[in-house]
């Protein structure tokens, strides 16, 4: 083998050596990115063992405190309905999981809307489920709640099987479907009631509108309901 050969010959093996170095450090920062994205999105309990009995019973006290307060706000007649609304909002921003459900109601229509049309809906939806529910929830006249059954579900979440008691000591099976967040917080991301989900229902009903209006006329519909007009065109056309 020539001298000229031999000199080709390494020159090759250090740029297949190189190549394989930069090639190396880029999948290792690719990695260290992956994992960086994902502690960051999920965070740092996202991997909690949902079959263990300590986050099982952390979950089950959440839904009796969180019950609780709900029952004891949607049921004191000293309130007005606007001190009713700020009490009950209070309690389920805290306890609810807003920007997950918002995402989660409104599916693959992201890709159809403006960054301006996402803005809007991003900020109208938490005042628009808070009016909407807890208008739904003074119509189920609940007295009391209890916790029927525990059972994690998936990796992380965790259902919460009650009986919701009325003034006639009538029960519903309500399913709560609980998260914990990255700080470690339970967090409420669905809600069965009698085996209809209220964000599956939610979801089906921002498709319809979408579908025929847009995420525009979407966020036009919450913004009537936030103001009450809405309902009260519903309350005329029913006493027509």
């Amino acid at each position: 083998m020539t001298q000229a050969h031999q000199n080709k010959v390494h020159a090759k093996a250090v740029v297949l050596n190189q190549r394989f170095i930069m090639l190396k450090k880029i999948f290792i920062s690719l990695m260290m990115t992956s994992l960086f994205i994902t502690l960051l999105i999920f965070g740092g309990n996202a991997f909690a063992d949902n079959k263990d009995p300590a986050e099982q019973e952390k979950a089950r006290n959440f839904i009796e405190v969180f019950s609780t307060k709900a029952i004891d706000v949607l049921n004191n007649k000293e309130l007005t309905d606007e001190q009713t609304f700020q009490e009950y909002k209070t309690i389920l921003t805290e306890a609810f999981a807003l920007d997950y459900i918002a995402r989660i109601s409104l599916s693959r229509h992201r890709k159809k809307a403006s960054k301006e049309e996402l803005a809007e809906y991003f900020k109208l939806f938490p005042e628009f489920i808070l009016k909407v529910n807890s208008t739904r929830l003074k119509k189920l006249d609940t007295t009391k709640m209890v916790v029927d059954k525990v059972t994690p579900h998936a990796k992380a979440d965790i259902f919460i099987r009650t009986k919701a008691y009325n003034s006639d000591n009538n029960a519903l099976d309500v399913d709560w479907r609980v998260r914990s967040d990255k700080n470690g917080n339970v967090k409420i991301i669905d809600v069965k009631i009698e085996g209809i989900s209220l964000v599956a229902t939610q979801r089906d009903d921002f498709t319809s509108r979408i579908s025929s209006s847009g995420v525009d006329g979407l966020n036009k519909y919450m913004k009537d309901i936030i103001d009450g007009t809405t309902f009260a065109k519903e309350t005329a056309q029913n006493n027509s």
